[in-house]
C-alpha cells in the first residue's frame, strides 16, 4: 500500500512516497517501487491504492502528455482513462478493495503551481485542489499520519532540505508492514525537476533528473 506526502509552494511543488508494493493475496512485498511519475517537464503524477489500477492507463497518460503542456487537458484525460480502468477492475475483483487516489501536479495556464487529487470514490470525476496533503492505505494508518504531520510540520518553512526530512520521518514512524520505510520524492519547479531517494535511516541525494531518460 502507500504512505504519500505532498506540499504545493509559491513556485513549485513537493511529493514525496513510501517504496513498498505488496503482491495481493501474498505476503510478499518489494521495496523500490516509485509512485511518482513524470509526464513531463511541467506535470508530474503520484498515486496511492491498487497498483493494477494505475498501471495501463499511466502509459497511454504519458503518451498524451508528450504531446501536450496543458494541465488541463492532461487532468481532463486522465480522468477518462483512470475511471475506466477502475470499472474494469471492479467487473473482474468485485470482492476486491478498489480504494485508489492519484494526483496530478504541474504548472497552470498562469504559470502558478496547481495540486489536484482525485480519488476512487467518486470514480476520479470531481478534482479537488490542495496545497499541503497527505494519505494513507491502510486507512487505519491516517490518524497517526496526520498527528505528526500536523504536530512536527511547520507548513511556512521554505527549505527543500526540511521538508524532505519532516516528511521522510513522517513515513518512517508508520509502524506498518505494507509502508516501507525507504521513500522516493520528486521536486518540481520552473528551473526542473529534482529527484530524491530516502533511506531507512533518512539518508537522502537530491540529483537533477534525466527527462531524456524518463520520458523516453
Amino acid at each position: 500500500m502507500t504512505a504519500l506526502i505532498g506540499k504545493k509552494f509559491k513556485d513549485s511543488v513537493l511529493i514525496m512516497a513510501d517504496k513498498r508494493i505488496t503482491y495481493r493475496g501474498t505476503t510478499r512485498f518489494k521495496d523500490d517501487e516509485k509512485k511518482i511519475s513524470v509526464l513531463n517537464h511541467n506535470v508530474i503524477f503520484s498515486y496511492a491504492g491498487v497498483k493494477n489500477i494505475i498501471d495501463l492507463p499511466l502509459g497511454e497518460l504519458k503518451m498524451f502528455a508528450s504531446k501536450t503542456n496543458s494541465l488541463e487537458e492532461i487532468k481532463a484525460h486522465a480522468q477518462g482513462l483512470f475511471s475506466a480502468s477502475l470499472h474494469l477492475f471492479k467487473n473482474l475483483n468485485p470482492d476486491q478493495d478498489y480504494a485508489t487516489v492519484y494526483i496530478l501536479a504541474g504548472f497552470s495556464e498562469d504559470g502558478l503551481p496547481c495540486v489536484t487529487y482525485f480519488s476512487s470514490d467518486d470514480d476520479f470525476r470531481k478534482g479537488n485542489l490542495l496545497e499541503f496533503f497527505y494519505k494513507a492505505f491502510p486507512t487505519s494508518e491516517m490518524e497517526n499520519l496526520r498527528k505528526f504531520l500536523i504536530n512536527e510540520v511547520d507548513v511556512n518553512k521554505k527549505s527543500l532540505k526540511y521538508y524532505i526530512r519532516k516528511f521522510s520521518t513522517a513515513i518512517r514512524q508508520i509502524n506498518n508492514a505494507k509502508i516501507s520505510k525507504n521513500a522516493y520524492s520528486i521536486f518540481l519547479s520552473k528551473k526542473g525537476l529534482l529527484e530524491i531517494d530516502i533511506n531507512e535511516q533518512g539518508e537522502f541525494n537530491i540529483v537533477p533528473m534525466d527527462l531524456n531518460y524518463w520520458l523516453c
